[in-house]
């Protein structure tokens, strides 16, 4: 039986979601009050299953071991005098900040104090402590809002949206109903049901006895079915995979102790044996240990006036074929430039010279040539092909000698990863932020073919971007270094192919790396789910859909139709119908949105889109629920 909540007097706002997608949005609305908020209090609901702040994925019910992937300088979720906005702007507390003035003044015993007591500037913190700290901006936000605005929080899950022209209901698994003027959805990352290819293969997998573990957010899964000592397949050398490792080796006991200068792993025996293979067939870089003072290069050669006047203003672009040349040009133009600013001594060329032939050319041999006369050491050089692919081409005798390959780039990315001398690194990695919000733009402005805006922005350039910009802190690799020494972990190499031989129950590995195969009865997809709006398990987006409230947005052209996976949103963020009509009284955000993919949390000091984007969107809300705060046309 359903019970409707009592309607709170004033203009509403129900946003589901209360985790940092939520909280960036509530303190840009808190942020235009002033300016904007009529003559009655503005009225915020909150609902979410989870403790508010966090969400799913920040829980503070998870194992402390799992940690974020940026450095605990690096997050913010508020925004600093570089963020260029409508609404006020304070100086911000980063996560850091939060450290030094609150999370140490948390009591002995407390395991988030007893953490922030240890953590530095350049520490990875645990996602437990960053949910204290999403938990903590939250009532901040919440207690700035008091002069505006009411905020109220609902535990529960929201599984449907009801729209009118009068308003919307919100309808909570509990029977409970919950009115308001308008809906955002924020609830972050979704669910998705297991593809045709994965149904197929847990089907076969079962049938045979063996056992198949399908992409899911790792902190989730099961992992009791992989025994101690049991070889087991995992295809996928990203973030993912590195949960995996941690919960299967030092979540089961197993300890990691300093040898000299390295570390060693101490087995608990209660640890399978991994084997992981992936298309790299290597882990993902290691986010930098140090931070960097910029400046940032700004863009030159991947902006939309220089896009323009390559390719001209009327045809659709190609991100693989026209684009990713440009990138790869903007990315070594951001190297080299750090490259001669600080570290003049390892270049034999004056800079205005370099930088006049570097920007005359976008031939990749004149470049090559040019970097070779200026730079002396190779390792100096921007090779953008060859840092994606390491492994590609080479073949080796056996498998450990893949595995000592695979170990020596690893060592080598560590060392470079912890060492300010190879700052160019950095350069390159503010430059794959800057390159990420031109594409953003070009999406928004339809620039970008069906295709390509369908494939390969979720596929390549997420694919790309990640595994040079968002790869695991440097102690995992260090850990994972450990781990293939100790036997515990093996690599499989590159362009990793698994089957599954039915009738032997048997999953069989090769790759492009090394002859032969590896054999498990287990294999583990170790990838987060792509946006899948129409295969998820949200009840919520589901019933949607299945009304023609909201719809997939699909692309099209010439070669037909083209699904992206994501809810449709307009420019404003508005949720769009299956009859293509924006809905005034239901918007969404979000990574598995058609919207900009902005990341939750931003880096201090940047300007980041995650502030742009919820500014733009908290003034539209006001000014849709307190039409005449402003005129029409601001």
């Amino acid at each position: 039986m359903s019970s409707l909540l009592p309607r709170t007097s004033g203009p509403s706002l129900a946003v589901i979601g209360a985790g940092p997608t939520a909280i960036g949005l509530l303190e840009r609305l808190v942020a235009s009050a002033p300016e904007l908020t009529g003559s009655e209090r503005l009225q915020v609901h909150l609902v979410d299953p989870h403790p508010p702040g966090g969400g799913r994925v920040w829980r503070a019910a998870q194992p402390s071991l799992l940690w974020a992937n940026s450095l605990t300088a690096d997050v913010t979720v508020l925004p600093d005098p570089s963020v260029t906005v409508e609404g006020r702007v304070g100086e911000g507390t980063t996560l850091w900040q939060w450290v030094e003035t609150v999370g140490r003044r948390l009591p002995a015993g407390d395991p988030v104090g007893d953490e922030a007591r240890r953590l530095a500037p350049t520490s990875f913190p645990s996602r437990p402590l960053v949910n204290a700290y999403l938990g903590w901006v939250l009532a901040q936000v919440v207690e700035s809002a008091r002069p505006w605005a009411d905020v109220h929080l609902h535990t529960g899950t929201a599984v449907d949206v009801r729209v009118t022209e009068d308003g919307v209901t919100v309808v909570l698994g509990d029977g409970r109903e919950l009115a308001a003027d308008l809906a955002v959805l924020a609830q972050g990352h979704l669910d998705a049901h297991a593809t045709d290819d994965e149904q197929a293969t847990a089907r076969r997998a079962a049938a045979a006895g063996a056992t198949y573990l399908p992409t899911a957010y790792t902190a989730d899964l099961d992992l009791s079915v992989l025994a101690p000592g049991e070889p087991v397949l995992v295809r996928g050398a990203g973030l993912a995979f590195t949960d995996l490792m941690v919960l299967l080796t030092s979540g089961r006991g197993g300890r990691f102790t300093r040898d000299g200068d390295r570390l060693r792993y101490l087995p608990s025996g209660q640890e399978p044996v991994l084997h992981v293979g992936s298309r790299r067939g290597v882990p993902y870089r290691a986010k930098l240990g140090y931070v960097w003072p910029g400046p940032p290069v700004p863009l030159r050669f991947f902006t939309p006036e220089a896009l323009d006047a390559a390719f001209g203003t009327d045809r659709r672009l190609d991100l693989r074929a026209d684009l990713a040349p440009v990138i790869a040009r903007e990315l070594g133009w951001a190297h080299y430039n750090e490259l001669f600013r600080a570290h003049p001594e390892r270049t034999a060329l004056p800079w205005a010279e370099f930088a006049e032939r570097y920007a005359a050319t976008d031939d990749p041999v004149e470049v090559a040539a040019l970097a070779e006369a200026a730079v002396p050491d190779p390792a100096d050089r921007f090779d953008l092909a060859r840092r994606d692919r390491p492994l590609a081409g080479a073949r080796y005798a056996g498998a450990e000698e893949l595995q000592e390959a695979v170990r020596d780039l690893v060592r080598a990315d560590l060392a470079r990863s912890a060492d300010p001398a190879y700052s160019t690194d950095a350069a390159v990695f503010t430059a794959l932020l800057y390159c990420h919000g031109t594409i953003a733009g070009l999406i928004a402005g339809g620039r970008l073919t069906a295709r390509s805006e369908a494939e390969d922005v979720g596929g390549w350039w997420m694919n790309l971007f990640s595994y040079l910009a968002s790869g695991p802190p440097a102690p995992r690799l260090a850990e994972l270094l450990a781990l293939s020494e100790a036997g515990v972990l093996q690599f499989l190499g590159a362009d990793t192919r698994v089957e599954l031989d039915s009738g032997t129950g048997v999953f069989r590995a090769t790759s492009a790396s090394v002859d032969g195969a590896v054999e498990a009865r287990a294999l583990v997809e170790a990838r987060v789910p792509a946006p899948a709006v129409a295969a998820t398990p949200d009840a919520l987006v589901t019933s949607l859909l299945t009304r023609g409230v909201a719809a997939e947005k699909v692309l099209t052209d010439a070669d037909g139709a083209h699904s992206t996976g994501r809810l449709h949103v307009d420019a404003d963020q508005r949720v769009v119908s299956a009859t293509g009509r924006p809905q005034d009284r239901l918007y969404a955000l979000g990574f598995w949105t058609s919207g900009a993919q902005v990341p939750a949390f931003a880096r201090p000091g940047t300007d980041a889109p995650f502030f742009r984007q919820n500014d733009a969107l908290a003034r539209r809300l006001w000014r849709a629920v307190v039409p005449a705060a402003v005129p029409a046309a601001a």
